[in-house]
């Protein structure tokens, strides 16, 4: 028997009812007895991915491994219990064949060694249950033993399947291991980068902190500093303050004492002018007596009838004593301003 192909790129659905409207969500049992049946009809062997293929093509709709693999071991443990009981069309031999054969493996595949083992198996049976019988066997316990036989042989039959499927099964277990190994590694280099970068930023966020500390004690010392410049800068505006004050007052002093000079400098001038009216007066008056004396002497020496002299001698006594009063108040006006000369100095 020729081995069956396992892919398919096309099936034939003709003679079955699949509502393709319907939408699903997980796999059925029906639905996988649809994909074997199609399977069946178009030829292809029935193993997991053949089966996924065609739920797929048929379902739009694939399935785990793990589900389809335990359905597909319902499906057969099902058609090998109904050909047991003589449900089926087919002679039991037959139809454990049929169903058995999943196209992976030829008859030329089998080891002959395997044959050549079940041969002799077949061989003690036959022995033994001749041994049993004392006689011939009787034909209903060859039928017994034929059946039991072929039994065993599709139990040896499915062993290279489940051995394929344990060696699939243990590949997609170890694949699944180094995918979660390799996914662990990944994680933990992404964790070990992800602390890397959070040390590192945390070192950098440390350094920018002290940094800063740094930077607030500087400042720090320096409103310190501007502080006590502050207060030193507050004495002397204080100072400066009361210095302006007292240079006001002083100003002020001055701008008096400017005017007393000032009115001390006219009151000097008018007695400039009044000593030198003084020293006129005085000097007319001393003429004055000295002409007056002369006169006297002069009268005292002579008398009148024998000097006839033009010289009117009460004119100059009244000038003289005119001259006296005038003098007299020049000197008091001299003295006025004496005194008021000597009262802004003492102040």
């Amino acid at each position: 028997m020729p081995k069956l192909p396992t892919t398919f790129t096309a099936l034939d659905l003709t003679g079955f009812d699949i509502d393709k409207t319907q939408r699903h969500n997980a796999i059925t049992r029906e639905m996988l007895d649809v994909a074997c049946n199609v399977l069946q009809k178009n030829r292809i062997g029935i193993v997991v991915r053949s089966v996924q293929a065609a739920l797929k093509f048929i379902y739009g709709l694939g399935g785990s491994a793990e589900t389809v693999c335990q359905l597909l071991k319902e499906w057969r443990s099902d058609n090998l219990a109904a050909l047991k009981s003589g449900k089926g069309e087919k002679d039991l031999i037959t139809a454990i064949l049929d169903a058995s054969d999943d196209g992976l493996l030829d008859e030329s595949d089998i080891p002959e060694e395997y044959l050549q083992a079940t041969r002799q198996m077949a061989i003690a049976g036959y022995r033994l249950a001749y041994q049993k019988a004392d006689t011939s066997v009787s034909g209903d316990r060859i039928q017994t033993l034929v059946s039991e036989n072929d039994l065993l042989k599709t139990q040896l039959k499915d062993f290279p399947q489940l051995q394929m499927e344990l060696e699939f099964y243990k590949s997609e277990t170890e694949r699944q291991r180094s995918e979660l190994r390799e996914a662990y590694l990944n994680i933990n280099k992404q964790q070990l980068a992800n602390s890397e970068t959070f040390r590192t930023q945390l070192e950098s966020l440390q350094n920018q902190n002290n940094d800063l500390v740094l930077k607030n004690n500087e400042l720090t010392k320096e409103l310190e500093k501007l502080e006590e410049l502050q207060d030193v800068e507050q004495e002397r505006q204080g100072k400066i303050s009361n210095l302006t004050s007292q240079l006001d007052a002083r100003d002020r002093e001055v701008f008096s004492l400017h005017s007393q000079i000032q009115k001390l400098q006219a009151e000097a001038g008018q007695k400039q002018v009044l000593e030198s009216q003084l020293s006129t007066a005085k000097n007319q008056l001393q003429e004055v007596n000295e002409t007056v004396t002369r006169l006297q002497t002069q009268l005292q020496e002579k008398s009148t009838s024998e000097l006839q002299v033009d010289i009117d001698v009460d004119g100059l006594v009244a000038e003289r004593d005119s001259l006296k009063l005038y003098i007299e108040e020049l000197e008091s006006q001299a003295k006025k301003g004496k005194q008021q000369t000597k009262q802004p100095a003492i102040a």
